[in-house]
């Protein structure tokens, strides 16, 4: 199956620049992503692919600008470009891939916890009250400062990383301008990204505290607005998410 390039839009170069002599005149380079094709040939069939969450779909990851203007855009690390990946088989492991004692599972095997919450220290208030909210309701939440004893001295990398990407049925997320700038918070989030991939569902509920653009979360991801569904409203739509979730998992 032949699909059109999404980085230069078939043309096989891109410019160098963002000025109008640049677009007109000669200043050009290979596309990264095609490699001068404009093009790419899949061995796919089109029901087995899906669209790429981490770019949307865009084959590119943009900062400022856009289209032949984008001034700081990078080809999409997980679809290279494409825009679009081979869709999972869940609970199928390749066993050409890695070798057996590094397999990751496509499922979660060791749900602890029913949330898990990412956000930057400088959200902390707003994000105690409510884990300390959920946490009354006798549910299981993961929140940094209440593991402090069970973190102390591990390899945060990975430890993060296995709680994002393994261990809790939900991650909500609290995005804002201090999310978007720190590197934890970025590393958890893509810990959560690759697990909503791997189970293709909305394993990542979103929170705005403000309107910052998360670069890696599509504008089209459902969110709630703190400002306008307060703490109350935050902590009895979540309650409300993990019962109709446990539902469906035991009916």
């Amino acid at each position: 199956m032949i699909i059109k390039c999404k980085i230069c839009g078939g043309k096989g170069f891109t410019h160098t620049g963002g000025s109008f002599e640049d677009i007109f005149g000669q200043d050009r380079k290979p596309c990264p992503s095609c490699k001068g094709a404009g093009e790419f040939d899949l061995n796919v069939p089109q029901e087995k692919l899906t669209t790429c969450k981490f770019c949307g779909g865009r084959g590119l990851i943009v900062s400022s600008g856009f289209g032949l203007f984008a001034s700081t855009g990078t080809v999409c690390p997980t679809c290279k470009g494409l825009g679009v990946l081979e869709r999972p088989q869940i609970g199928v492991v390749n066993l050409n891939a890695v070798k057996p004692e590094t397999t990751h599972t496509s499922r979660p095997l060791d749900i602890e916890y029913d949330l898990a919450v990412s956000f930057a220290g400088e959200d902390r208030p707003v994000v105690r009250s409510y884990a300390e909210a959920i946490k009354s309701e006798g549910l299981k939440i993961f929140y940094a400062d209440f593991e402090e004893v069970d973190l102390w001295g591990t390899n945060l990398y990975d430890t993060l990383d296995a709680i994002y990407r393994l261990k809790a049925h939900y991650c909500v997320i609290f995005l804002s301008r201090h999310y978007a700038a720190k590197v934890w918070t970025n590393h958890e989030r893509r810990a959560a990204q690759a697990r909503a991939l791997m189970e293709n569902r909305e394993y990542i509920l979103p929170v705005r505290l403000d309107d910052t653009e998360i670069p890696g979360l599509t504008p089209t991801i459902g969110y709630l607005d703190f400002d306008k569904v307060g703490h109350e409203g935050l902590v009895k739509a979540t309650l409300e998410k993990l019962s109709r979730y446990k539902s469906k998992k035991t009916g």
